[in-house]
């Protein structure tokens, strides 16, 4: 095969150059830290399945390299370093850089297997420009596995470290408060999983892993601090539930007031209630009695938390109840001074308008006036004179 001397020295300058890169990308392959973990002899799962074709791959890239350099160590050598190349020479060069012309590997043919003239041998032979391109096959995924490993264990290792030590804070917090650390629990098993993944497969760690413990910490976080809020504000929810006792006694009170003055001065009164008596604050089976165990209680401060909220709960509804009773049993009275600040507008509307005189108006607003301010007042009749 005849090639000129200048293509010869270009197809050797760019194998040359392609050698030395190839070299360098393989030692740093070699060096990377998760290129080491990816060979050793615990890998499992998606990992060890995705590496299995490249460690079964025989010669392997090392194996290999050494065939392309002794290949151009010998054409670099024949080539020399002169300005010309004998005809035999330049023939041979041309032979080594441009055929199937090193030996990659060979096997010994089984005697039931050869012809007569068969050869004992059975010999691969490749160019160097197919030898690159089968480097570069056998490279390139495991290049692959390992940048994705290594993206895999750069986004969720740190991540892991930080988890552990928000766990163990977030278990302090439980433990002073008694809270069930179950969620906490499984946090640490799916922190352990992945770790565990990290050495072994970690082209299984889900894609999702960080946002899932993630997650899982921010619920569980968020259900401690309730539990922090509920337990720290138990103190003043104790003293609110007097108050709130309190309050129950004196809207009673004054549904009893207002329903016993409305008695008195308004003529058939609708619409009043008659209020409970102020035994359900304090009678035996009252809310005042019915509070006193709770406060009392040498339970869990969760076991009062409940029993406390069940308590206000109610109370909380006597109370809503209690109030519409005085709203009801005030309204009369209400309806009564309304009433009277109309007509006192109205006559005063009178008076500047020149009606005062007015024999008719002025009836009517004198019979309206002594219903409304005599007891007991007919608050329909009333309602009528001043409309």
């Amino acid at each position: 095969m005849s090639v000129e001397t200048h293509e010869i020295d270009r197809r050797l300058q760019r194998y040359t150059a392609a050698e030395h890169r190839i070299g360098a990308n393989l030692q740093e392959l070699e060096q990377h830290s998760v290129y080491q973990l990816l060979t050793t002899d615990v890998l499992t799962g998606a990992t060890a399945k995705a590496l299995r074709a490249v460690n079964d791959a025989n010669p392997n890239l090392w194996q290999l390299f050494t065939f392309l350099g002794s290949a151009l160590d010998g054409a670099r050598t024949l080539r020399g370093s002169g300005t010309r190349l004998r005809t035999e020479d330049r023939l041979e060069l041309g032979k080594r850089l441009g055929t199937a012309s090193v030996l990659i590997g060979s096997e010994d043919i089984p005697l039931g297997e050869r012809g007569l003239t068969g050869a004992s041998l059975r010999e691969e032979h490749v160019s160097i420009e197919a030898l690159i391109d089968r480097m570069s096959a056998l490279y390139e995924p495991v290049r692959d596995v390992v940048t994705h490993a290594e993206k895999v264990l750069r986004e969720t290792l740190p991540r892991l470290n930080s988890a552990e030590a928000t766990v163990r804070r977030l278990r302090k917090d439980a433990a002073s408060l008694s809270v069930d650390t179950v969620d906490l629990d499984r946090i640490d098993e799916t922190i352990a999983r992945i770790r565990d993944l990290s050495l072994t497969d970690p082209l299984s760690i889900p894609a999702n892993a960080r946002r899932s413990f993630d997650d899982a910490i921010h619920a569980a976080s968020a259900t401690i601090a309730a539990a922090r809020a509920s337990h720290d504000a138990l103190a003043a929810d104790i003293a609110g539930a007097s108050d709130l006792l309190d309050e129950c006694r004196d809207l009673i009170a004054q549904a009893q007031t207002h329903r016993a003055e409305v008695m008195h001065k308004i003529a058939n009164p609708i619409g009043l209630r008659q209020p409970p008596s102020v035994d359900a604050i304090d009678g035996d089976r009252g809310l005042a009695a019915k509070l006193d165990p709770i406060l009392s209680s040498s339970q869990s401060w969760q076991s009062v938390r409940r029993s406390l909220d069940s308590w206000s709960g109610g109370a909380s509804r006597l109370r809503d109840q209690l109030f519409r009773v005085v709203q009801a049993n005030k309204a009369p009275l209400e309806k009564r001074n309304e009433l009277r600040g109309r007509l006192s507008a109205f006559r005063a509307k009178m008076a500047a308008t020149g009606f005062s005189e007015d024999l008719v108006l002025r009836d009517i607003s004198a019979e309206a006036h002594n219903e409304l301010f005599t007891s007991p007042t007919d608050l329909f009749w009333a309602d009528r004179l001043v409309t």
